[in-house]
């Protein structure tokens, strides 16, 4: 079954696969820079630095989503023992480690030290329809675009056993019509669709 109200509501090109215009060459520096920077004292003290070379929203966005997919990674031992695991963005930035909710609720923090508009989104990341992911929606220029720091920070193996980062672009700013087919959220107009997805409809797009 195919449903082409997503594209003619957010049309898309697979040249293009981002919610806003970006030229990727412009951040070069910019992401160069985030990569290196190395604050773990305080998130807030964290985000002062990055944001030393990020003047507009977008490139603070972009700084903060950067030192987090090059930073944290993903807790595997911790997403066996969850009664273990704290999302405290302090904590999650002292330790380097979290699950997915640890990644975003310390994104929304630095976000929201940044002065930028951001939402810690619970939903589902798989047919079964619970909830069981976290990401993020923020606001640049008036308009929400969608994220996911976990997913764009790397991979866990097939056995669940071992986390490798490997960064991947596709989870910033994801075009709202493609991060459907694997983000179901938990209130619908997190969807960002003119016309939503039911999660009978997701499982077709996937």
């Amino acid at each position: 079954m195919t449903f082409p109200f997503l594209f003619l509501d957010y049309p898309w090109d697979k040249s293009n696969q981002k919610s806003i215009q970006i030229d990727l060459a412009k951040f070069k520096e910019l992401d160069a820079y985030a990569q290196k920077v190395n604050v773990r004292n305080s998130v807030k003290n964290l985000v002062s630095v990055l944001l030393q070379k990020a003047p507009s929203d977008l490139e603070k966005v972009r700084a903060i989503w950067m030192w987090i997919c090059h930073h944290i990674e993903y807790d595997v031992e911790g997403c066996y023992n969850l009664d273990k695991v704290s999302f405290k963005p302090a904590d999650v930035l002292q330790s380097g480690k979290a699950i997915c909710g640890g990644y975003a609720r310390l994104f929304q923090e630095m976000c929201s030290i940044a002065g930028i508009q951001c939402q810690y989104l619970i939903g589902s990341c798989s047919v079964k329809g619970k909830s069981d992911h976290a990401w993020n929606a923020v606001r640049i220029d008036g308009r929400w675009h969608l994220l996911d720091c976990t997913w764009g920070s790397g991979s866990v193996n097939t056995a669940f056993s071992k986390f490798t980062f490997r960064y991947d672009e596709f989870y910033f700013l994801t075009h709202p019509a493609l991060f459907i087919k694997k983000h179901f959220p938990e209130d619908p107009k997190w969807q960002l669709l003119k016309q939503t997805v039911t999660l009978e409809h997701q499982h077709d797009l996937t």
